[in-house]
Formats: C-alpha cells, sequence, structure tokens
C-alpha cells in the first residue's frame, strides 16, 4: 500500500480520537460545576428565581464535609467560611454551601452573580473593594481609564 493511504488513515484517527476527547470532556463536564453535578442530587426548586446560570443541589453532608472536597477536587482561587456557610471562589464560578436541615445546600453560580448577591459576606474575603465584583483599575496615566 501507499504511504499517503497510511497517512490518511493515520490522520483520521487522531482526528477521531480528538472527536471522542473532546465529546468525553464537554459531556461529563468539568472544573467544580462537572463534580457537584455529578456527585450531588440535583434540587431545581432550590434554583435562585432570576439567576438562569445558578444551579442548586443538596447534600445530606455537613456544608464543611461537602466544601471539603469540593475543593479537594477543585482548589478554590479563594475559601472563606463562616456561620452561614462555606464559599468557594474559582475563576468563572462560586461553590456557596450552606446548611439546610440534616445536611446542606449547594449553590453553583456565575462568579459575579455570586459576589452580587452574597457582597454582604464575601466583600473583603474574595479580593474585590467595589460592589459589583471588579477591581479597581487604578489611578496613573495610561492605566486603562
Amino acid at each position: 500500500m501507499k504511504p499517503k493511504f497510511w497517512f490518511a488513515i493515520a490522520a483520521t484517527a487522531v482526528v477521531l480520537g480528538l472527536l471522542v476527547t473532546l465529546v468525553t470532556v464537554f459531556s461529563t463536564g468539568t472544573g467544580p460545576r462537572g463534580y457537584v453535578a455529578k456527585h450531588y442530587t440535583r434540587a431545581e426548586r432550590l434554583d435562585r428565581p432570576g439567576d438562569d446560570d445558578n444551579r442548586a443541589y443538596t447534600s445530606r453532608k455537613a456544608p464543611s464535609r461537602v466544601a471539603n472536597s469540593v475543593a479537594q477536587a477543585w482548589e478554590p482561587i479563594t475559601q472563606y467560611t463562616n456561620e452561614t456557610g462555606v464559599y468557594l471562589r474559582y475563576n468563572d464560578d462560586a461553590v456557596i454551601v450552606q446548611p439546610r436541615k440534616r445536611g446542606s445546600v449547594i449553590h453553583v453560580m456565575d462568579l459575579d452573580q455570586a459576589y452580587r448577591h452574597y457582597h454582604h459576606v464575601v466583600g473583603g474575603a474574595w479580593g474585590w473593594t467595589s460592589p459589583h465584583g471588579r477591581s479597581f483599575r487604578g489611578g496613573g496615566p495610561g492605566s486603562g481609564k
């Protein structure tokens, strides 16, 4: 057989392998969203109204155990804990784990929405100073004003 034939077969195999990998990654979900969706029970009735990106889940475990599990699987940029719950900050998402009856409710939401909703709790802990989840850009000449 000709070398072109083998090259075509190899290229086809590589493309198929890449497609299978991409489908697997995107269908199973990655990051904290995928982890929470895979390991906890979906609770649509607990989604925050007005936030289409929010997903609520429940667990029979205590908030600290749930948050530790998520944080071990996906290391947060920042973690803040107080009596109201555990607040995990990631690049684009936030995972908020709060006590609920005999267990926890877990909210996975867009980072900006989480900051707006929980600003009173995480205001200084997540590293932002403005109430809209945006960092101060400075004030000198040429600083991007």
